[in-house]
């Protein structure tokens, strides 16, 4: 058997959106590809309540976009917006320290 040494690669994703999760709020960042410009990336970011209505709004608009979404999130904040965002249809991954194991986002001490 042949031993490769070919390096592992990142897979790039397409269509992304990352949530910084706080107590009363969390900051929403899209990536999408460009609707006009060939290869080039639109980028929004915006702020959302920590409200059930505001966060299955978001879900529903995330839903839309086709994105991937990463969180991250300080204390247990991540909850609300962890298992409203998976009851849209979204598969939500959380950002952990190394070594630390559990469901749903990390926790910043």
């Amino acid at each position: 058997m042949d031993e490769s040494n070919e390096e592992p690669q990142e897979e790039a994703v397409a269509r992304v959106a990352a949530i910084d999760i706080a107590k009363n709020s969390g900051v929403v960042c899209t990536r999408l590809p460009h609707e006009q410009r060939e290869g080039k990336r639109a980028q929004r970011v915006w702020t959302v309540a920590s409200t059930t209505n505001a966060i299955v709004e978001l879900g529903d608009h995330l839903v839309c976009q086709g994105v991937t979404l990463v969180m991250e999130a300080t204390g247990n904040y991540w909850r609300p917006f962890f298992y409203l965002l998976e009851g849209r249809g979204l598969r939500c991954w959380g950002q952990r320290p190394p070594g630390q194991e559990r469901s749903g986002p990390s926790q910043d001490r």
